[in-house]
C-alpha cells in the first residue's frame, strides 16, 4: 500500500489520491501499526524504521519512522504512553507527509493466560509539496516541451490537520488478534484552493488493519519457535493482503513474507541484550518487475529497555506477536 499521487492535470483539477506509506516490517514499529502497543513492554521502548522502495526509480518513496512508548501503572493497572513520528517523501514531485502523535493504552487482564489491550492516538499531520519540482500543461512549448515558466498560482503549499487512531489487541501466549482504524477524522487534503465539485474527494480514506498470528514453540528447550502471521489492509477501494512467517532461532530471527500481487519479502533479524536490527528486501513480482524497481530495502532498530523487570512483583504475559 502507497501513496500514490498524479501529476500535471490531475493536480490542476484539484483532488489528490492517496495511500498511506507501508513497512514490510510493520512489527518493528508496533506503536505505528496499532497505538494498542503502547507500553505493552516491561519498560521503555525506541523503536526506529527505515525504507527505501523501488530504488532504482528516480524520485523512489523514503519512510522513516519513530517511536517512544513505556508502561505505566495506576495501581495495578497497566497503561501505555508514547510519542510516534514518521515522515513519507514521495516522488520527484516532493511530496512529503509528516505525522506526529501521542498514544494512550489501557491493558486489561481477562484471566491469568489471556489479556485485552484498547488504545488510541491523536496528533497533527502535515503535507507538503513542491511545485517548483512539477509539471504544468501551461508550461509546454510546441517545439520545446517544458520550457515555460507556469502561470498556476492557486495552491497551497502546506496542509496541517489533525489524525485520530485507534486500536484493539487481544493475546495469550500462544496466539494474537487485533485491528487498527487510522485516520478516523478522515481530514481533508487538497492543495487547489478553489472550492472542489464534491470536496469528500478531497478527504484521506479511513485505513483499518486486521492482524493475527501464532507462536508455536519448537525444539526441547522451546527457545525456538515458528510464527504464521497475517495482515490485511483496506483503504478506500485498495485492499492488500500479506502472508508470512518468522523463525526464530535465538539470537537469529528468518522471516519469509508474500504480498498479494505484489512481492516477496526475505527478513533477517538479530537480537542481543536489549537491541533488536532487522533487515529485509522487497523483490517485486507486480507488473512492475524488479528490473525496473529494483526492489525495496528497509532497516529497523529496537531498543527495549528493562526487558527483565518483573512491574508490581508480578511477570508480564510475554506476547507472542513477532518483533520485526
Amino acid at each position: 500500500m502507497r501513496l500514490c499521487y498524479v501529476l500535471g492535470a490531475s493536480i490542476i483539477s484539484g483532488w489528490l489520491a492517496a495511500q498511506d506509506p507501508q513497512f514490510s516490517q510493520f512489527y518493528a514499529t508496533q506503536v505505528i501499526l496499532s497505538p494498542a502497543f503502547t507500553g505493552i513492554t516491561n519498560g521503555p521502548r525506541i523503536a526506529l524504521g527505515y525504507r527505501m522502495q523501488w530504488s532504482a526509480i528516480p524520485g523512489y518513496y523514503r519512510t522513516f519512522a519513530a517511536a517512544y512508548d513505556q508502561p505505566v501503572f495506576f495501581g495495578r493497572v497497566r497503561n501505555g504512553l508514547g510519542l510516534s513520528f514518521m515522515s513519507d517523501q514521495a516522488g520527484e514531485g516532493n511530496l512529503t507527509k509528516l505525522s506526529v502523535l501521542l498514544n494512550y493504552a489501557i491493558h486489561i487482564e481477562l484471566s491469568k493466560t489471556s489479556s485485552l489491550s484498547l488504545g488510541v492516538a491523536g496528533g497533527i499531520m502535515q503535507a507538503s509539496i513542491d511545485f517548483f519540482r512539477l509539471r504544468f500543461p501551461d508550461q509546454i512549448d510546441p517545439s520545446a516541451g517544458f520550457v515555460l515558466p507556469t502561470r498556476e498560482t492557486n495552491f497551497f503549499q502546506n496542509r496541517l490537520h489533525e489524525d485520530i487512531n485507534a486500536g484493539v489487541l487481544y493475546y495469550n501466549k500462544n496466539f494474537y488478534v487485533g485491528t487498527s482504524i487510522m485516520h478516523i477524522t478522515q481530514p481533508t487534503q487538497r492543495f487547489y484552493r478553489q472550492s472542489l465539485a464534491n470536496p469528500a474527494d478531497a478527504r484521506l480514506p479511513i485505513r483499518i488493519n486486521i492482524f493475527g498470528g501464532a507462536q508455536i514453540p519448537i525444539g526441547e528447550k522451546k527457545r525456538q519457535s515458528i510464527g504464521p502471521a497475517v495482515m490485511y489492509r483496506i483503504q478506500a477501494p485498495f485492499q492488500q493482503l500479506d502472508l508470512g512467517c518468522y523463525v526464530n532461532f535465538d539470537p537469529v530471527v528468518l522471516g519469509i513474507w508474500y504480498r498479494n500481487q505484489d512481492a516477496v519479502i526475505a527478513l533477517v533479524g538479530l537480537q542481543k541484550g536489549i537491541f533488536r536490527i532487522g533487515y529485509s528486501y522487497d523483490y517485486t513480482i507486480s507488473s512492475l518487475t524488479n528490473r525496473i524497481t529494483a526492489g525495496s530495502h528497509e532497516i529497523s532498530v529496537i531498543a527495549e529497555f528493562d526487558k527483565e523487570r518483573k512491574p508490581m512483583g508480578k511477570k508480564r504475559k510475554e506476547i507472542p506477536c513477532p518483533r520485526f
